[in-house]
């Protein structure tokens, strides 16, 4: 007998769990869908920023985040160091976490089951379930069962079945961030600051991004690296070599293992992360698209957990709602939360993106951001001065 639901959620990362949470609260029948078996683990920075845990909190997992390494400023070297406070806002935390994907998702997917949301683990969904006008009914799983539901979010990642299937278009495509990460352990002592290095070089130019350095607690930390396609000659650059080659501009008395020794172990991984809004509108017909399968990664610096919880949260809500006032062919309510949340930082950030892809800008950028007065300036501009991060030159 077929299965029908009132929402199926191709996903289960941190945009499909918070989907499948938000919308189990009315006491819909929702249907989780993912290809792995949890706990998996996933490529990513690891660090989750103040939103982030704001969003955690909503959903009454403040007890669980706590738990997770507190991190409370932010180090960044450009070259000179300095460092900054989170932002005081209020009804906000002053403080971020990290925690290793593998963690956070399991408990994002369990935290979607306990509220109500049925969770099917090893099922891979291969693309949409289409009626005869085109309007999405349901999914097609690997196996070749369709699974149907009233409406469907595709919360599927950056490479989505559900997307590529519907040749969704959209004029923001193409843009992306290309990131590498290794977990590791260092002889220094633990730390609650996330450390980012700015100058980063490619044969003589000042690329687009950053390095990183996440503490995760026990002595391990994240490591990594990322850039934006940007730049014209990203695809020449080989991710693996240029984390090594990072490595080593990092303090020598870390004792960090070389890059061979990680690759050995199998803990280098990279991944691309879609930004700006790469499914625009967010919707069609019977499905609505969230986290990777959006684009919903921050363009100015590819920050996606906090994007990832907020669309999923914003798609499970609005989803439900226009199935219970009009029905799945309309999600408009969607597109207009998406974009009074996100479009004009999104705007500003896909100008950006294109404009520091020439490294004479991405170098003057830089140079910019290390005057201590240049910084004090921009971030009144940027903050209102009783909620902005303290700056302190170390």
């Amino acid at each position: 007998m077929t299965q029908r639901y009132d929402l199926v959620i191709a996903g289960g990362g941190p945009s499909g769990s918070a989907a499948a949470w938000q919308a189990a609260q009315t006491g819909a029948r929702v249907v989780v869908l993912d290809k792995a078996e949890f706990p998996r683990d996933k490529p990513c920075g690891d660090g989750l920023t103040a939103r982030a845990v704001s969003y955690l909190q909503k959903m009454g997992l403040a007890d669980e985040v706590s738990k997770f390494h507190r991190v409370n400023r932010v180090t960044v070297y450009s070259p000179s160091a300095w460092e900054l406070s989170f932002p005081k806002r209020p009804g906000m935390p002053d403080h971020g976490h990290t925690v290793s994907r593998t963690e956070l998702d399991a408990l994002l997917l369990k935290h979607a089951e306990s509220a109500g949301a049925e969770v099917r683990q090893s099922a891979e969904v291969s693309g949409p379930e289409c009626d005869a006008n085109g309007r999405v009914v349901g999914v097609v799983l690997k196996s070749g069962e369709k699974v149907y539901g009233d409406a469907v979010i595709a919360a599927d990642g950056a490479y989505s079945p559900i997307k590529r299937a519907l040749k969704i278009d959209s004029e923001y495509n193409g843009y992306s961030a290309i990131a590498i990460r290794s977990e590791m352990h260092a002889n220094r002592a633990d730390s609650d600051s996330l450390d980012i290095y700015l100058k980063l070089v490619f044969q003589g130019d000042q690329l687009p991004g950053y390095g990183w350095v996440f503490p995760m607690g026990n002595g391990v930390f994240n490591i990594g690296l990322g850039y934006v396609n940007s730049y014209k000659n990203w695809q020449q650059i080989n991710a693996t070599q240029f984390l090594g080659e990072f490595l080593r501009t990092l303090p020598g008395d870390w004792e960090l293992p070389a890059i061979e020794e990680l690759k050995k172990n199998k803990s280098v991984r990279a991944w691309r992360l879609p930004m700006g809004f790469t499914a625009w509108p967010p919707w069609r017909p019977g499905v609505l698209f969230a986290g990777d399968a959006l684009g919903a990664g921050k363009p100015a610096s590819g920050a996606g957990i906090s994007k990832a919880l907020e669309s999923g949260l914003t798609a499970g809500e609005c989803a439900i709602a226009a199935l219970t006032n009009g029905g799945p062919d309309d999600f408009t309510n969607y597109a207009l939360r998406m974009e009074a949340a996100w479009g004009n930082e999104y705007r500003r950030g896909r100008y950006m993106h294109k404009l520091i892809g020439y490294p004479r800008v991405a170098n003057a950028g830089v140079k910019l951001i290390d005057n201590a007065l240049f910084r004090d300036r921009l971030l009144k501009t940027l903050y209102k001065k009783e909620q902005g991060p303290q700056h302190n030159v170390k």
